[in-house]
């Protein structure tokens, strides 16, 4: 066996090892795995390479490379076993994925103006095919052209606060795209963000637990994981300086660099679901369809 020490673990991963009875390799990557229970609940296995995810056990340096998907997980009190490795999880440091939502919507109504300037930035460094292009090109690709719809409901059902409305855009959007999380899923994160983040009124973020509910059963099991996170608030580390930089402009760039890199385009997926409560004489999806059906 080869001995691990787990250097930040996250509460969900705390509840995965207290109530794991049998689980499973899911994905396997050089520098990250995410095994599965028995009850479905993902748990992250990344090294310090990689951003913090809202249910993740973050460990020395490893190469997971080697791992087999038939490999055994085992969990004996603090401790995770998985293939050659033991994982000692007791002197982790303890991670909240929650960012201080209190906090932003005070800075999102203090500086309204600080929205804009993420938008610019974001727009300015958006990736190629991204959702993004909602607001350039949304006839740019099959993927963006089939979100416009999905997105338009989505949005505005939740700007209405009309739940069925909500629930028909994250059905059209759940499991849209390519990877483990497509971009339709990432959009829909993106848009709980902003509910949390206080942009749709103060009761919005009531509706991200139903939009989870009826996304996640429609996309693969590491989606679905991270939209349950969402739903309750929770984010990936980069959303953490993210949010926090919008109140401090000069950390605007590197912090939005950072959520660019998530993924091949699931960080601007995501920016384009939380932009889309921004401005809607720019941002207005319903406009990019008509433009589409034209």
């Amino acid at each position: 066996m080869i001995q691990l020490a787990a250097t930040t673990i996250t509460p969900a991963a705390q509840l995965w090892l207290a109530g794991t009875t049998h689980a499973r390799p899911l994905n396997i990557f050089a520098h990250a795995c995410n095994l599965v229970n028995q009850n479905g609940a993902v748990l992250a296995l990344a090294t310090a390479a990689l951003p913090l995810a809202p249910f993740a056990l973050q460990i020395e340096v490893a190469d997971f490379h080697g791992l087999k998907a038939a490999d055994g997980v085992q969990v004996a009190g603090s401790e995770l076993n998985l293939g050659p490795w033991r994982i000692r999880t007791a002197n982790a440091k303890l991670w909240n994925p929650l960012p201080d939502w209190i906090a932003v919507r005070r800075t999102m109504k203090a500086n309204p103006r600080r929205l804009a300037s993420l938008a610019q930035h974001a727009l300015a460094a958006r990736p190629p095919s991204s959702l993004l292009e909602l607001y350039c090109a949304p006839g740019s690709n099959s993927v963006i052209k089939q979100a416009a719809l999905g997105a338009a409901n989505l949005v505005n059902g939740v700007r209405t606060h009309m739940l069925d409305q909500a629930i028909d855009g994250a059905h059209q959007l759940a499991g849209l795209g390519q990877g483990l999380t497509p971009s339709g899923d990432d959009f829909i994160i993106g848009v709980m963000f902003a509910a949390w983040a206080g942009l749709y009124g103060a009761t919005a973020a009531e509706l991200c637990v139903p939009l989870a509910q009826a996304a996640a059963p429609r996309t693969t099991t590491l989606s679905a994981a991270f939209l349950h996170a969402a739903a309750r608030g929770e984010a990936m580390s980069p959303w953490h300086a993210l949010l926090a930089a919008l109140a401090r402009l000069g950390d605007l760039p590197a912090a939005l660099r950072a959520v660019l890199n998530i993924g091949h385009t699931s960080g601007a997926d995501a920016l384009a679901g939380f932009l889309a409560s921004y401005n809607w004489k720019v941002f207005d999806i319903s406009c990019q369809l008509e433009a589409i059906n034209h």
